[in-house]
């Protein structure tokens, strides 16, 4: 099912467990190595990181999915998107997606762009990915965070769909282009974007720490987005000091059906908003205003798009020896 779903390149499968199916790669450096450019890398869970990883030609990386802990996931250290010499290829137009990432994703070279990094836990409490190098057209969506993100002043960054928890509560930094869309997010214990300009800031949910003094971001467009702020004092107005906007929903409570709006992210609750939310369909495009809005609304455990069985009906259990077992299978293919 897998090769006639992706029939223009090649599947690897790697497992680290010891009693792995033959053909598996234990190594996903050497299986990323060993890889044609446009192959796919399937990456099953383990106890056991797969460590540090390098890319540097087109792939398509996909993880088991996470659970909000860092059990028995598909585990990496840092990811490192990189280029190489002889031949001459590069990292652009890769997907990376279901991964627990206990470090980083970084961009180590120049010219490295089309990158979709897709339904992903950020394990890692600061720098969780960071663009260094002219790394434009990249897709950061359907993720979890912990850390933050340094945009750079890179160009053509989605950043759409995303929770974002405590530990970083200023989670995205480092942007002065007017082509960053910062769109249908979930920012938890938020203070402020740190030296983000200029920036299209639209459909987000802003549950904030503090109220904002006009330091670090201005020049931005708020568009319809929504802050709650739990003080006894100060308020969160939008678009803040020193940033203009439109449509904006300030200081009003989203109406989670049981989530927290103070401190950090609870996995145990439900983010989904209340039929009664005043963000239910006030979003530039119809839709709520949050993660679970728009064209691609946030999924818990990020492994959405690779193939799942959904039903395995065996109808001949009871069988001579050699005779063949009938098996009708239903599943989902890959939306890739």
């Amino acid at each position: 099912m897998l090769i006639s779903g992706i029939s223009y390149a090649t599947i690897i499968n790697v497992d680290n467990n010891p009693n792995r199916p033959s053909g598996y790669y234990s190594n996903l450096q050497l299986a990323v190595n060993t890889a044609s450019a446009g192959d796919t890398i399937y990456v099953y869970p383990s106890n056991t990181s797969y460590g540090d990883v390098t890319i540097k030609k087109k792939l398509h990386l996909f993880g088991s999915g996470y659970d909000g802990t860092s059990g028995s996931v598909t585990k990496v250290n840092s990811l490192y998107l990189d280029t190489a010499t002889s031949p001459s290829s590069n990292s652009s137009g890769s997907t990376i997606q279901g991964f627990t990432f206990l470090s980083n994703v970084y961009c180590n070279k120049p010219n490295i762009s089309n990158i979709v990094i897709s339904g992903n836990y950020f394990y890692y409490s600061h720098q969780a990915i960071s663009l260094h190098k002219n790394c434009s057209n990249w897709l950061i969506t359907n993720n979890y965070f912990k850390g933050y993100l340094n945009i750079y002043n890179n160009n053509n960054i989605i950043i759409s769909n995303n929770i974002f928890s405590n530990h970083s509560y200023n989670p995205i930094q480092s942007s002065n282009s007017n082509s960053v869309l910062i769109s249908h997010n979930l920012f938890m214990y938020f203070d402020k974007f740190n030296y983000v300009y200029n920036a299209t800031i639209s459909d987000n949910i802003f549950i904030c720490k503090t109220s904002y003094t006009g330091d670090y971001m201005s020049k931005n467009i708020f568009l319809n987005n929504l802050s709650y702020y739990d003080g006894a004092l100060n308020n969160y107005n939008l678009p803040p000091t020193g940033n203009t906007g439109s449509g904006n929903l300030s200081n009003t409570n989203p109406q989670f059906v049981d989530g927290t709006l103070t401190g950090s992210y609870d996995i145990s609750k439900d983010y989904h908003l209340q039929s009664s939310s005043p963000a239910k369909t006030a979003a530039t495009d119809g839709t709520e205003i949050g993660p679970y809005g728009g064209s691609n609304p946030f999924v818990w455990g990020g492994a959405f798009t690779i193939p799942k069985i959904t039903l395995t009906n065996i109808t001949n259990p009871v069988i001579n020896q050699s005779t063949p077992i009938n098996v009708n299978v239903k599943a989902n293919k890959a939306k890739l």
